[in-house]
C-alpha cells in the first residue's frame, strides 16, 4: 500500500488538535517534506505571490499570485516553490467536520485540483484564514466550533469562485449518474475493472453508463476504470518501494506480464521505465 502522512507528519509542532491546522507562510518555505507522498486528510493551499510548479497525481499545475490548489485524502502531490512563495495552508482531517464535508465541486474524482482567484476574492478568503488564525492561537471556549463555521465559509467561498472559474467543467462533471459512478470507482477499483459492475449497481446497462460518461466527461467508462488504475500503478511506481509483482497484485491482476504490457500499451513505457524515469 501507498505511505500516507496524516497532519501530525506534516506538522513539526505538537498541538491538541490534530484534525485541523492552518499555517501561514510569509514565505512558503517548503516542502517540509520532500518527496512525493500523500495525505489521508483535504489540504487547501492558498497562494498570495510566489510562482513554481505544484504537482498534484502527476500533472504539473503553475503556481502563480493568487492561485488555490485542492488536495483530497489518497492524492499524491509534490512542489518546487520559489522562495518568495507566501500564502496559506489549511489541513483538515475528514472528521473535523461535524456535520460532514460540503458539496464541494474541487474534492470530486475527477475534478481540476487548481483555481486562479482575483485579488478582491483572495482578501474575502484572507478576512476569514485571519479570523481562523485568531480562534486557534487564543484556543478558547467554542474555538473549534467557531473555526470549524469560518472552515465552511472559506468552501463556501472557494465553490463560489470555482464554479464561476470552471463553469463548463462543473455542469460536465456534476451528472448524479456520472458522480456515483466515480465515488464507486475510488472504492471498488482495485476489485472490479468490468463496467458490468458498476452498470448493475447503478441500476443501468453497461452500454448506457458508457454512452453517459463519454458524453458528459469524453471519456467512456472503461476508459475511467482503466485510466484509474493506471493512476494508482504510477503512484504506487513513484511512492513506494514494491515490486512489479507486488503492485500487479494489488491492482487485481493475476499476471505480471499481463499488468506490464497493460502499462506499457497506455503509458508508452514499461513500469520499470517509469519508476526509473521518475
Amino acid at each position: 500500500m501507498l505511505p500516507t502522512l496524516g497532519i501530525d507528519k506534516i506538522m513539526k509542532v505538537p498541538s491538541s488538535d490534530e484534525s485541523f491546522k492552518i499555517m501561514h507562510h510569509a514565505p512558503i518555505n517548503m516542502p517540509l517534506i520532500t518527496e512525493a507522498h500523500k495525505h489521508d486528510f483535504f489540504m487547501l493551499l492558498i497562494v498570495q505571490h510566489g510562482s513554481g510548479i505544484h504537482s498534484i497525481d502527476f500533472e504539473n499545475y503553475a503556481v502563480t499570485d493568487y492561485s488555490v490548489f485542492f488536495l483530497a485524502p489518497g492524492q499524491a502531490h509534490q512542489w518546487d516553490l520559489s522562495p518568495d512563495t507566501s500564502g496559506y495552508q489549511l489541513l483538515y482531517a475528514p472528521e473535523f467536520l461535524v456535520s460532514g464535508n460540503p458539496d464541494t465541486p474541487f474534492f470530486k474524482p475527477k475534478s481540476i485540483p487548481f483555481l486562479k482567484i482575483t485579488h478582491p476574492e483572495f482578501q474575502e478568503l484572507e478576512n476569514e484564514l485571519a479570523g481562523i488564525e485568531k480562534e486557534v492561537s487564543q484556543n478558547l471556549a467554542y474555538s473549534k466550533s467557531i473555526v470549524q463555521n469560518r472552515l465552511l465559509i472559506v468552501l463556501s467561498l472557494l465553490k463560489r469562485f470555482y464554479e464561476t472559474n470552471h463553469q463548463h467543467s462543473v455542469i460536465e462533471k456534476n451528472s448524479r449518474l456520472i458522480q456515483s459512478f466515480l465515488t464507486m470507482l475510488e472504492k471498488q477499483y482495485r476489485q472490479h475493472s468490468d463496467v458490468a459492475f458498476y452498470a448493475k449497481t447503478l441500476h443501468v446497462t453497461a452500454s448506457y453508463l458508457n454512452a453517459v460518461c463519454k458524453k458528459q466527461s469524453g471519456q467512456t467508462a472503461g476508459e475511467q476504470i482503466r485510466d484509474r488504475i493506471l493512476l494508482e500503478a504510477k503512484r504506487m511506481l513513484t511512492l513506494t518501494q514494491a515490486d512489479i509483482k507486488e503492485i500487479a497484485y494489488e491492482l487485481g491482476f493475476n499476471d505480471t506480464s499481463y499488468f506490464s504490457r497493460f502499462f506499457r500499451k497506455y503509458t508508452g513505457q514499461t513500469p520499470l521505465a517509469f519508476r526509473k524515469r521518475i
